[in-house]
């Protein structure tokens, strides 16, 4: 413990010579991992968070927001109080660039049971200026819940896939190649197509399932998937070549519930959830090691719980170098389904934006004609809202277009209440409308594009004020 301390003391001393700093190297960042680690497992707090920024965040997968480093330390704290014996196992480890990527177990004894836990997971370390800034982590939450007895374990069929599988073809692929088609053939559902890039003695890990599988066994496991979703997609966020063959990517699954899994029947419920894959290629391109890991208890909720609703009234605030601009936007379905929904928006405030662009418009004239949402994910939306810049002729007594905006908005549900949302807004003169039928004429481009960011609040119950008592006759 102290020569690992006094090793990092040394990597962050080499980085700064004479006041200039030196860029890290990843066995800088693999030493200052591994004291930190090395703290934890101590449960030495001070320690292990004084190489963690004070910007520092930890994303675990499973949980609905990212927790900062004030936040780690008391949840960490209260771990080590409730389980004494609480560390971590360290398994494979790999440092490029400015990353740490960390494949290890916790484990720990439930003290009123005596029953072990133990939960593997992945963690993505990144680093700046010598210290932690960001920790992303990928678990299941299942495992444990079964374990201390909180929820049955799912039954597991015998798996043993349905066709004969194919031998394998070396795809003579670069590892990051490989990675982007393993992941295209697994997307198509073509399951021989896939398992043809698969070495006969791979090897791969399921973190819900927890137990090491073969080839023959992670076939038919990814045919009771294809069975209980059959449109279910993996889109890669982030791929990591951490070298030797070894590939991470970050990816989000999705899909519809649309056959039994493990004893729930179809619900035709959307999920989507967060996922990591750590694979690595011989160099054939063939797939030797793939271990996996997302929440099992995020799928679980998503396809036997009710969606939030989109409908009703929301107060949208986007922020400006001016302010923010809010508007009130009300959303009603359009099908029983409820996958599509009208928007009806109203300024609730005016800012001079853009007055390079309509020197004219008066921004208190300025006019939404509304938009249309369509579902395209579980608590997901894309939508188009289409807005006019006017201004008033005195002389004509006539109110006028001085420009089109149309609004391309992606947004999601973070909570019952809660809209969060970006995308891109364009431009248009009145004078790329020739036809005057309120929209751009086709082919015309925009004069601007420009990003934005948006959050909403659903306008719901609130508690009313109380009133004063009423003053006595004479007083």
């Amino acid at each position: 413990m102290k020569s690992k301390g006094i090793l990092v003391m040394l990597c962050l001393l080499a980085l700064t010579i004479n006041g200039t700093v030196i860029a890290q190297t990843p066995e800088d960042n693999l030493a200052i991992y591994k004291t930190q680690f090395d703290a934890m497992n101590a449960h030495d707090l001070d320690t292990m968070m004084s190489y963690w920024a004070d910007d520092s965040m930890w994303d675990i997968a499973s949980s609905p927001a990212p927790a900062p480093k004030a936040y780690v330390e008391i949840g960490l704290a209260q771990r080590f109080a409730a389980s004494p014996d609480f560390h971590m196992t360290e398994g494979l480890t790999f440092a490029v660039d400015n990353i740490v990527v960390e494949e290890s177990k916790t484990v720990y004894t439930v003290v009123d049971t005596g029953v072990e836990v133990v939960l593997p997971h992945i963690s993505i370390y990144e680093f700046e200026g010598g210290l932690v800034k960001k920790v992303t982590s990928y678990n299941d939450l299942v495992g444990p819940m079964v374990t201390r007895g909180e929820m049955p374990a799912p039954e597991m069929p015998e798996l043993v896939p349905s066709f004969t599988l194919p031998d394998p073809e070396p795809t003579g692929l670069s590892p990051l190649e490989a990675e982007a088609e393993a992941y295209a053939r697994w997307n198509s559902g073509d399951l021989a197509e896939y398992a043809k890039m698969i070495h006969p003695d791979a090897e791969f890990f399921l973190g819900p399932v927890g137990v090491p599988m073969d080839k023959s066994a992670n076939i038919a496991m990814h045919e009771l998937y294809l069975q209980a979703f059959a449109d279910r997609q993996a889109e890669i966020l982030r791929t990591i070549d951490l070298g030797d063959g070894w590939v991470l990517s970050e990816v989000v699954y999705s899909g519809t519930h649309t056959g039994d899994y493990f004893g729930i029947p179809a619900t035709g419920r959307l999920f989507r959830l967060r996922g990591v894959s750590l694979e690595r290629f011989d160099a054939q391109g063939l797939i030797t090691n793939l271990n996996v890991y997302f929440d099992n208890l995020t799928l679980i909720t998503q396809i036997t719980t009710d969606e939030w609703p989109l409908d009703g009234i929301w107060i949208t605030t986007y922020p400006t170098p001016m302010g923010n601009l809010i508007s009130s936007t009300v959303y009603v379905a359009q099908d029983a389904a409820k996958t599509r929904y009208s928007g009806t928006l109203e300024w609730i405030n005016s800012l001079p934006l853009f007055t390079e662009l309509f020197p004219d418009s008066d921004p208190a004239l300025d006019k939404s004609a509304g938009g249309e949402a369509v579902k395209v994910g579980r608590h997901q939306y894309k939508a188009t809202f289409l807005g006019y810049y006017r201004k008033l002729d005195i002389s004509a007594s006539t109110l006028e277009i001085d420009g089109i905006w149309i609004a391309d908005a992606n947004f999601e549900l973070l909570g019952p209440d809660q809209i969060q949302g970006h995308g891109t807004a364009s431009y248009y003169m009145a004078a790329q409308d020739a036809d005057q039928d309120g929209f751009p004429d086709e082919g015309q481009e925009p004069v601007a594009c420009v990003p934005w960011t948006w959050t909403g609040k659903r306008l719901t119950l609130m508690p009313a004020c109380e009133l004063a008592p009423m003053p006595e006759p004479g007083q």
